[in-house]
């Protein structure tokens, strides 16, 4: 913990149930509203396409051995339901099978996390209450706000992790803040959801990498409903885990606990920090290799169809920050090409651009791409953080005859900086939901979010996800 003592801090703990339990829907100001559904739309996209993935159908047929009166939709599937811990999980674990998901700063990827769980929750609510979509939206946004807030109790969590992936301890908090706020629990129960979710927190970075690392997600997703619920049940822990350098000070070396901003006009971290919204499913400190290298390969060939000089290169470049888990020079899968900077840099010098297929296991081990990987270096400079928000890269291509091509990125497109447009984001959605589901229910979902504050029973979204058409419910198309 920072500077101060136990008792100085007591009343974070008691500060955080106040505020997930008194936030209300009139709170969520227009812009917070905007991203968070934008964050939505694109987690649904990346989750869609993520059900294609072998971890995700190793994940699905493990699940399926539970089964409950009580099931939630696993999306993308039309038969296929599960209890609701467990679709949280498989559908946690989809959206971040590819790394394709959002990113924010300080660093975690915030939606994987409480999307699954609070729309697993609202399919199987207690009591056959009707949730709808402003409900969903303002539990969703209390989940994103409390990861947030409990990033900031950290200078070492503004950089890239070395030691926990960030979505596996603050991502289940949020999971359980989020669905604490879906299920009304009161303080008392605000504090004791928090005090169990940290007693499931935390994941080595070590399986970064590995198909290990899409279950930190669905982890996340499952144990913060699974919080949540126990603590509906009464289950009681410690009341200020928030508080204790034994409780989430555990997971920091600097952590110093502060207590929220008044309810009175509550300032919205989404407010203030937008999300990092990929074009290509991998680490997003990749992303500014991407960029930068496919400025180096137009410097150097002009068309996007004219082929590389692979003969005519002595050796790449690469300038970044010194972030050890996607220094991989010799990436043996697609989950090890995901998180090296250098097979991303290479893919990008070699094709023009990187996309989902960039990542299958024929462009993996083309022979051209190790030739290339082998003449690849990286260096370190001093001014080059390895923070999301003041990194940059630098790809230099020096050719046999000594000349040397550069070029320099500080904010690639879809960064917080630069973010996607909206046509944009459609078309990131379209192509990954469309392999998926039929037309019609890819449609409906983009419709449903746009719309989702209107929504009056945000089961419709289920419906969709499973891959049924508006003709099928129509009585649950009713907007406010």
């Amino acid at each position: 913990m920072g500077a101060g003592s136990y008792e100085q801090y007591v009343q974070v703990t008691e500060n955080f149930a106040k505020v997930i339990h008194g936030l209300n829907a009139n709170q969520l100001t227009d812009q917070v509203i905007q991203r968070s559904k934008r964050m939505i739309l694109d987690t649904l996209g990346v989750g869609l396409l993520g059900t294609s993935t072998e971890v995700c159908q190793k994940v699905a047929r493990y699940s399926k051995i539970y089964s409950s009166d009580s099931s939630s939709t696993i999306w993308g599937h039309l038969d296929f339901r599960l209890p609701p811990l467990y679709a949280a999980f498989v559908n946690g674990v989809a959206v971040h099978s590819m790394d394709f998901d959002d990113t924010w700063h300080p660093a975690t990827h915030p939606s994987g996390a409480v999307l699954p769980a609070v729309i697993a929750l609202s399919e199987a609510f207690p009591q056959k209450k009707t949730i709808s979509g402003l409900d969903l939206l303002l539990a969703f946004n209390v989940g994103i706000e409390v990861q947030g807030r409990l990033l900031h109790f950290s200078r070492e969590a503004r950089n890239i992790p070395k030691r926990f992936h960030p979505p596996a301890v603050v991502g289940t908090m949020g999971s359980a803040a989020a669905c604490a706020k879906l299920l009304a629990l009161d303080q008392l129960g605000c504090k004791n959801a928090l005090a169990i979710a940290a007693s499931y927190a935390g994941a080595p970075l070590a399986n970064a990498a590995t198909q290990i690392k899409p279950l930190h997600v669905g982890n996340a997703a499952k144990h913060g409903l699974e919080a949540a619920c126990l603590a509906l049940q009464g289950l009681q822990g410690n009341k200020q885990i928030l508080d204790m350098e034994s409780g989430m000070g555990a997971f920091y070396t600097d952590y110093n606990p502060q207590t929220l901003p008044a309810l009175q006009s509550y300032p919205w971290l989404l407010d203030q920090q937008d999300v990092a919204i990929k074009c290509f499913p991998a680490h997003l400190a990749t992303h500014w290799v991407a960029d930068a290298a496919t400025s180096v390969r137009r410097k150097l060939v002009g068309s996007s169809e004219n082929l590389i000089p692979l003969d005519k290169i002595e050796k790449v470049i690469l300038k970044v920050p010194e972030v050890k888990y996607v220094n991989r020079p010799s990436p043996a899968s697609e989950h090890e090409a995901r998180h090296s900077l250098q097979f991303v840099a290479c893919s990008a010098l070699l094709d023009g651009s990187v996309s989902v297929q960039s990542f299958s296991s024929e462009n993996v081990h083309r022979p051209a791409l190790w030739g290339l990987l082998c003449k690849t270096q990286l260096e370190h400079p001093a001014d080059n953080p390895p923070s999301f928000d003041s990194l940059y890269c630098e790809v230099s291509v020096t050719l046999r005859d000594g000349s040397t091509i550069s070029d320099r990125c500080t904010t690639f497109y879809g960064h917080w900086r630069k973010p996607l447009q909206k046509e944009d984001l459609e078309k990131k959605f379209q192509s990954n939901a469309l392999g998926i589901l039929p037309a019609e229910a890819v449609e409906g979902i983009i419709e449903t979010v746009y719309n989702l504050e209107k929504v009056e029973d945000c089961s419709v979204l289920s419906t969709f996800l499973s891959g049924q058409s508006a003709r099928a419910l129509p009585e649950k198309l009713r907007f406010l």
